[in-house]
């Protein structure tokens, strides 16, 4: 739980940032679920899996956050990288020469962990310790 103010501060700034950003046409709107102003976006993870499955998002957001959204479910994330390269991940995420990032520990309810995203593509993701997803809950984030 230590990490829930840097959590809500992230809110925060996103909310205000969302708040102060010319309006968008209805069109706009429909194509992003976030202003282009905006610097991240997160995926809530809860028994049925990630939400949304797939994000989208412009090479300006630049960050995903991953909350563990659960009652008692202790969570692992893994993000493929492969090819596209990175360089920032919250503390309880390791970057492995394998193209991709792992928990290096189990995330706890309420608890997050992030990763940033520099180039263009799609990253896919595994989160593990669901009860309903036993063989893990897949999603992907693609960087447009």
């Amino acid at each position: 739980m230590r990490r829930w103010p840097l959590l809500r501060s992230c809110i925060l700034a996103a909310v205000v940032s969302a708040l102060s950003a010319p309006h968008a046409t209805q069109a706009e709107s429909q194509t992003s679920a976030m202003p282009p102003e905006s610097k991240g976006h997160i995926i809530t993870i809860t028994e049925q899996g990630p939400s949304p499955v797939q994000v989208r998002m412009s090479k300006n957001d630049k960050m995903a956050f991953f909350l563990n959204d659960t009652s008692d479910s202790l969570l692992t994330i893994t993000v493929e990288y492969k090819e596209h390269s990175t360089h920032c991940s919250s503390g309880n995420l390791k970057i492995n020469t394998d193209g991709s990032i792992r928990s290096t520990e189990p995330i706890a309810p309420k608890d997050f962990a992030s990763s940033c995203f520099h180039d263009r593509g799609t990253y896919s993701f595994t989160v593990n310790g669901l009860k309903n997803h036993p063989l893990g809950a897949r999603g992907s984030i693609i960087i447009e």
